[in-house]
């Protein structure tokens, strides 16, 4: 099955709001858009080094503590 640009959309704002509040989604969009933020770009640089699972490992335990999120986090690269 495909999933719709809007649906995207949709579930993104859902997860936004749930996690950050309406404030802080707001900001967070605004931010993205004024900046022209390059999430490729951005991605890619966090995850160079990964090669390896023990390279992901390393990563992982690197950045826990490091975010300030305060919901239930899954890494996704």
């Amino acid at each position: 099955m495909s999933i719709s640009s809007v649906d995207v959309i949709e579930k993104g704002m859902r997860c936004l709001s749930e996690n950050m509040g309406a404030m802080e989604t707001e900001l967070f969009i605004a931010t993205l858009l004024r900046e022209r933020f390059d999430y490729t770009k951005w991605r890619s640089s966090l995850v160079d080094s990964v090669k390896t699972f023990a390279d992901l490992d390393k990563f992982v335990k690197s950045s826990c503590g490091v975010t300030k999120f305060s919901g239930n986090p899954k890494v996704v690269l």
